[in-house]
């Protein structure tokens, strides 16, 4: 399965973001703020809103997707990027989300 591609990672100031082109073409931002999460899918059209969590679901799921507590310290941004940029579209991104969030509430 191929992966997709990161095309802006920014990890520093107030509100750490990324895009990625995932393996179908699909557009997917991440961006962390004080308020949470919030992951779109940049079509052709205006943004559409895949998966938005506060600040707390989104460090469960963030612990969830480290191995071991003994893991090296990353940020949010770096964990969240690194399962996205396996999965293949938009569509797999919220339901992984929506999984996750389940999961936690």
């Amino acid at each position: 399965m191929p992966l997709g591609t990161i095309i802006v990672f920014r990890d520093d100031g107030e509100r750490p973001q990324a895009e990625l082109v995932l393996s179908v073409g699909d557009r997917v931002k991440l961006a962390l703020d004080g308020n949470g999460l919030t992951v779109t899918h940049a079509g052709p059209a205006d943004p559409a809103v895949l998966f938005q969590a506060g600040p707390e679901t989104v460090a469960h799921i963030c612990a969830g997707l480290v191995s071991s507590p003994d893991s090296p310290k990353v940020s949010p941004l770096r964990i969240l990027v690194s399962a996205v940029v396996q999965l293949e579209s938009a569509s797999e991104v919220r339901a992984a989300f929506e999984y996750a969030a389940a999961q936690v509430l």
